[in-house]
């Protein structure tokens, strides 16, 4: 049976779209059997293309994509819990400290406050207010009310 090339295209997506799982396995199963053979085929060709991966490196640093992963990875690290789109929207979005409403001076004034003990997620507030208590007194005068 001949066919043309759009047919044969045709063909691959819907195999691929019925058998997602199947394809999935075996991709899995071979990165299993195969760790040490990919391992050395990237060591190879990072060092063959150390220069373009540089470059690429340097300008990705620089989207916003990259800043937001950074971020958000940085808060997983620091044990703040839920970290999504959502809760990092809100944190570029706010301009003014939460606690004593001064303005942001700089995008490093800004600190993500977060619970220490169970990791949840409070407000966005100034390095002033971060590195002092003073805004716990403002959280239960608050919850008082």
């Amino acid at each position: 049976m001949v066919q043309t090339k759009e047919e044969r295209a045709k063909y691959q997506r819907e195999y691929h779209q019925n058998n997602k799982d199947k394809l999935a396995e075996k991709k899995r199963e071979y990165r299993q059997n195969n760790k040490d053979k990919i391992a050395e085929s990237n060591r190879l060709y990072n060092q063959n293309n150390k220069d373009k991966l540089a470059e690429m490196n340097k300008i990705y640093a620089q989207t916003p994509a990259c800043k937001k992963a950074w971020t958000m990875s940085s808060w997983r690290k620091r044990g703040v819990i839920n970290v999504n789109d959502e809760m990092y929207n809100h944190y570029i979005a706010t301009t003014r400290c939460e606690c004593c409403l001064k303005e942001f001076s700089s995008s490093r004034d800004r600190c993500l406050d977060h619970d220490h003990e169970t990791g949840e997620f409070r407000w966005v507030i100034c390095q002033a207010c971060n590195n002092k208590d003073s805004w716990k007194k403002k959280i239960n005068t608050l919850q008082a009310v």
